[in-house]
């Protein structure tokens, strides 16, 4: 079987605390998805002799995930910048010292098949905060907190793309039958 899908837009977005290989912590879906970027990372090399190219090797070594979404979460901000979160009926508070490093998740994103035909989920099996995670406020438009994000080998792979034949729910890691929307 072979799914001949166009996809169209984020329409989930979701993470997890990685605990270890094929151990996560509950899946926390974000609120407005608004952008999730995968770039695999890839090592090449050739090998030259003769005056001609005689081989080429190449390899995926990590992968580089850009967010976006539509809302501070601040149980997210906890996730994946570690530190310690504190809630009572006033506020929530979330405090970081020099000691915390950001901890790894898993990444999972759904993009939907066009005409209702299809889910595309690509999920990256560990990752960390890679690159700054921006915050910025302006006049006159909404606030659009992003990230970037390193994935890298958790003993068994970087990612995984499963293609649906329809509309499927988001978890982590991936689910092995369809649909449950």
């Amino acid at each position: 079987m072979s799914l001949k899908t166009i996809h169209r837009g984020i329409r989930k977005m979701g993470f997890a605390a990685w605990n270890g290989v094929d151990s996560y912590g509950p899946l926390h879906e974000i609120l407005g998805a608004r952008n999730m970027s995968v770039d695999l990372v890839v090592e090449t090399d050739q090998q030259r002799g003769d005056d001609v190219v005689l081989d080429r090797y190449s390899k995926v070594i990590a992968a580089t995930v850009n967010v976006e979404m539509a809302t501070v979460d601040v149980e997210w901000l906890e996730m994946v910048l570690g530190g310690t979160l504190q809630s009572n009926a006033d506020y929530e508070d979330l405090a970081f010292d020099e000691n915390d490093d950001p901890p790894y998740v898993g990444i999972v994103g759904r993009v939907a098949g066009s005409g209702g035909n299809g889910d595309l989920h690509i999920f990256i099996k560990k990752a960390r905060l890679s690159s700054n995670l921006t915050l910025q406020a302006q006049v006159d438009t909404y606030m659009v907190p992003g990230a970037t994000f390193e994935g890298v080998s958790d003993g068994g792979g970087i990612y995984h793309i499963r293609n649906y034949p329809e509309p499927t729910a988001l978890a982590i890691p991936l689910r092995t039958t369809k649909g449950g929307l």
